[in-house]
């Protein structure tokens, strides 16, 4: 498609590059102004004739009659300049020898052609005999005027002297260009870092008293960065308050997609490292510790849209056509008034029917061979019927065709008849009646489905084969297609005559054949609406999923095993992900994995939360929702319990059993804790807590005395935070 701001100037013409970066040599030339088209001769397209008397119809009287046509084709000259101008251009782009040159024609979507009569620079005549030009080729647009006296009287003079006549010609054409790329984008970039750092150093002096020395440091950060940018293009089509809504409704886009993917990947608050160091300077009689601790989050996201849009341009080459006489033959002499003019008697004139018979009709694109206009003139004795053919290289360029007129009747049928390539059967148009004079026969609208069936971005390194079924109903009846795309064999097309012009979309499914095991991949069925079906690879999209470990990772949770489960069951996929999170290595774990069609595939997993008093607790999430999922165990609190025995008479007793028990977790958490006569310092027991969970207890403490004999002290539900030992009465 042409680019709009792909454009240099060459002798006075604009020409503009493709918008596609794997085409640079092909560039399109806009037409500058209309001339009078030659024919294969070289002569001019071109015939005038004056009555020898006025015709009278009505309140209306005319002088004679005009037919020619015009076209915006270059100067052979003009042309070849125009070539090596852009073969320079390309030459000098790829550092020497270039791709050879395409000049291609534009691709014009609609257009008109009037006529205005000028005299001593002033307007004195509209002429009415606008018409369509062919939209292919040059561009010829063929007139058959009947002109009033004074229209009669300024065409001939105009025409036969000087250099320029004052018939102004205007072509007006629509077609389709493609506007620079608009660019929007956003991004979010959130970090937190948390940094904790503890020396505790224990002297037990024997001639002194002990000394304790404690240093604690923390820090914390969280920092968080959002920022947008629009590099919009306006449409030129577009009214103000319609640009307005459009750039609002990128900015809306962006803003929302941007603010989901903050939702989605929000750092969690980093949890505090608890300072106390009982644990260790008491339960386990360590004299110094030394902690070191770092937690580092980042997180960031990216969304952006880009989009060139193609929009429909009208530009209006215009211009003043040459005089008869100042143009040139094939040999090299002016050209005669006389050879084109000539003057005929009015009766005689109106006993002739003249038509200008064109075809407008992509032959490439529908794969046209040939087609057959047949014009039927049914009246009178001298009815008869006129064949013309036109290929693609001649479909622009009028052929004529001439009836004697019988009782005034001017109306005549035509009808045509496409011929394709290959086996496609030939199509025959219904007979239409007409009575114009300038015959354009367009096939815009055959009923015929054309489809292009190409290689997206399938990996043949991975597929041996796309087995593509096409299916169209739109028709008079259905048409189902089969295509094999391979590495070698990627593109295929489909021509079939189905009976009138689609309408519909088609559908298709793509059932990818996997090298090696031979696996058949079905990919979904999906319709559409344009003319190409580009066939992409099986695995067509990436899915993101993040394991996080939550819960207290220093006392409670040692290790977290975690095997995911990625399955497509109905194409015979599937991926799996293994990872172990803990507080000594990854916190967190993020999995990519390509998927074929995830509307129908199933996250599972399974996790063993493995904690540091030796239980463990298993997860298993059999169709997992969502992108993130947190494994471990939150805690509202936690309950500290101590062993306090100083008021143990060990003169009495031989050993102490304290068995703990709390219920509100799933294990319930059990503990024994033994005493002897050596143990004068208090024993911890920990439970952490999970929101709504009771903070009560049971214990059972068990004395054996030393004659033999012993004592239990048992309680249910209790709260006590420090637990005295002493034996019962």
């Amino acid at each position: 498609m042409l680019k709009l701001d792909n454009v240099r100037t060459i002798e006075s013409h604009q020409v503009h590059g493709d918008d596609d970066p794997a085409r640079p040599n092909v560039f399109y030339v806009l037409p500058r102004f209309p001339r009078i088209a030659r024919l294969e001769n070289g002569g001019l397209a071109l015939r005038f004739v004056e009555y020898d008397a006025i015709r009278v119809d009505g309140d209306s009287q005319f002088g004679g009659f005009v037919a020619f046509d015009t076209d915006l084709g270059l100067l052979p000259e003009t042309e070849d300049k125009i070539r090596q101008k852009l073969q320079e251009e390309v030459n000098a782009r790829f550092g020497g020898n270039g791709p050879k040159v395409e000049l291609q024609t534009v691709p014009w979507l609609s257009g008109a052609v009037r006529l205005v009569l000028q005299q001593d620079g002033k307007i004195v005549e509209r002429i009415s005999g606008a018409t369509t030009p062919s939209l292919t080729g040059d561009n010829t647009a063929c007139f058959f005027l009947e002109l009033t006296v004074l229209g009669t009287a300024i065409f001939k003079e105009t025409l036969s002297k000087g250099t320029s006549s004052a018939i102004q010609v205007v072509y007006d054409l629509d077609h389709y260009c493609r506007l620079p790329q608009a660019h929007a984008w956003g991004t979010w970039h959130s970090s937190a870092f948390y940094s904790f750092w503890q020396d505790v150093d224990t002297e037990d002096n024997f001639w002194s008293e002990d000394s304790y020395t404690e240093i604690t440091r923390s820090s914390r950060y969280q920092n968080e960065v959002t920022e947008t940018h629009f590099d919009l293009v306006e449409d030129p089509n577009l009214p103000q308050d319609q640009r307005a809504q459009f750039d609002s409704w990128v900015h809306d886009l962006i803003t929302k997609q941007l603010e989901a993917g903050v939702q989605r990947n929000l750092l969690q608050a980093i949890q505090a490292v608890d300072p106390s160091v009982k644990e260790w300077t008491e339960g386990q009689d360590i004299e110094d510790v030394h902690r070191e601790v770092t937690n580092t989050q980042i997180s960031d996201v990216r969304v952006e849209w880009t989009e060139a849009k193609a929009i429909v341009r009208r530009i209006s080459p215009n211009g003043s056509l040459p005089t008869v006489t100042s143009l040139k033959g094939p040999d090299g002499q002016l050209l005669k008034w006389e050879d084109y003019y000539s003057k005929v008697s009015v009766d005689e004139f109106l006993r002739t029917l003249r038509l200008s018979i064109r075809v407008d009709a992509d032959f490439p694109g529908y794969g046209i061979t040939l087609v057959e206009v047949k014009v039927r003139y049914p009246h009178g004795e001298n009815a008869k019927t006129v064949e013309a053919t036109f290929t693609k290289d001649d479909a622009g360029k009028p052929q004529k065709a001439e009836f004697i007129v019988a009782d005034r009747i001017r109306t005549f049928f035509w009808s045509y008849i496409v011929h394709f390539e290959g086996d496609t059967p030939a199509w025959t148009s219904a007979e239409v009646e007409d009575d114009g004079t300038d015959l354009n026969v367009k096939l815009a609208n055959l009923p015929v489905l054309k489809l292009d069936i190409v290689n997206g971005d399938v990996n043949f390194d991975q597929v041996s084969r796309a087995r593509v079924r096409v299916r169209y109903e739109g028709g008079v009846r259905p048409v189902e297609r089969f295509f094999n795309l391979t590495e070698n064999d990627a593109e295929h097309k489909l021509l079939e005559v189905v009976g009138k012009p689609r309408t519909g979309d088609v559908t298709y499914q793509t059932t990818y054949t996997m090298k090696g095991d031979g696996r058949e991949i079905a990919g979904p069925e999906l319709t559409t609406d344009a003319d190409i079906i580009s066939v992409d690879d099986p695995f067509r999209a990436l899915k993101t999923i993040t394991f996080v470990a939550v819960g207290d990772l220093q006392n409670d949770i040692g290790d977290i095993s975690l095997q995911a489960t990625y399955a497509e069951p109905d194409n015979g996929y599937q991926q799996t992900f293994g990872v172990t999170l803990s507080g000594e290595g990854k916190t967190f774990d993020t999995w990519t994995f390509p998927t074929i069609d995830e509307a129908k595939g199933k996250l599972s997993y399974q996790a063993t939360v493995g904690h540091r008093d030796g239980t463990s607790e298993d997860v298993d999430v059999a169709d997992a929702k969502g992108t993130r999922f947190e494994v471990g165990r939150k805690f509202a609190d936690k309950l500290d319990v101590q062993l306090v025995p100083d008021l143990l008479d060990w003169t009495k007793l031989k050993l102490v059993n304290v068995s703990l028990r709390y219920d509100g977790s799933t294990p319930p958490k059990t503990d024994d804790f033994l005493f002897r006569s050596s143990d004068t310092a208090a024993k911890a027991w920990t439970v952490f807590l999970a929101k709504g969970a009771p903070a009560s207890y049971s214990y059972t403490a068990t004395y054996f005395l030393l004659d033999g004999t012993r004592k239990i002290d048992k309680k249910d539900a209790a709260t006590d935070e420090s637990l005295f030992l002493e034996i019962p009465a």
